[in-house]
């Protein structure tokens, strides 16, 4: 199984199609064995192969398998383990959140060890993107013309003294936000909250944005002393991973 299954991999290194002796070169399996192999995974639908070029290509069943992945590829139910290693490392609030229109919605929330009673997220919940950390994670992610269709006229709803009102103040932050590779909100929707979000990916885009969250003085020691962005980072990459990022026939381009 293990020799068949590597034969199988090799093609995810090559646009085109392999012959028997170029498969046995990659592989490192004998000839023959590669031979019989080939056989098999195709009288099974696993491999092609081109009578004109003598050559190998991956077969439709693998397609069928994919296609099976991405029936069954649930954010939530492939993030709950990474979202409660969040959880019980910090102690903190953790989300899971994706983008509808210029709103998030959450699909997860993990209360923190020492909750604080004023955050108001809810699963199922809506709040606003362009003040909320995993919001920003997410618009970080659109075109200018995308940025401007959801939010029309440029003005943006202030919710406390620090939230952005400005299109072009946001637009500023999101690049910062792709630059470093994740969003704070600070205290830009709830005083005395402060956030650190990350997006996270599928087989080919966007797909949802985590985050922590808690009482500004903890976040802060949070992320000055015991490494905050850096897991939540590797976490998102675990995540995307999951998911197939970087795996996907649309980002073989």
């Amino acid at each position: 199984v293990q020799r068949a299954l590597t034969l199988l991999r090799t093609f995810l290194a090559h646009d085109g199609e392999l012959s028997a002796a170029e498969l046995s070169k990659e592989t490192g399996l004998d000839p023959s064995t590669v031979f019989r192999l080939l056989v098999t995974l195709g009288a099974q639908g696993f491999v092609e192969i081109n009578h004109a070029t003598a050559k190998y290509r991956p077969g439709v069943v693998l397609l069928e398998l994919g296609s099976r992945f991405l029936k069954n590829n649930d954010i939530r139910s492939r993030s709950i383990g990474y979202l409660e290693r969040l959880r019980d490392e910090f102690g903190e609030t953790v989300h899971l959140t994706i983008l509808d229109g210029n709103e998030v919605v959450y699909l997860e929330k993990l209360a923190g060890l020492h909750p604080i009673g004023f955050m108001s997220s809810r699963v199922g919940d809506r709040n606003p993107a362009h003040c909320t950390g995993v919001g920003k994670a997410l618009l970080a992610q659109l075109s200018d013309e995308e940025l401007e269709q959801r939010y029309p006229g440029g003005r943006l709803k202030r919710y406390t003294d620090q939230t952005i009102t400005d299109l072009e103040e946001l637009r500023a932050e999101l690049a910062r936000v792709r630059s470093r590779g994740y969003a704070i909100d600070l205290e830009e929707h709830e005083v005395g909250v402060k956030c650190v979000a990350v997006p996270t990916f599928d087989h080919k885009e966007i797909a949802a944005a985590v985050s922590v969250s808690g009482p500004v003085d903890r976040m802060d020691d949070h992320i000055a002393n015991h490494d905050l962005i850096n897991t939540l980072m590797e976490v998102a990459a675990q995540i995307s991973e999951q998911m197939g990022w970087g795996r996907g026939v649309d980002q073989l381009q």
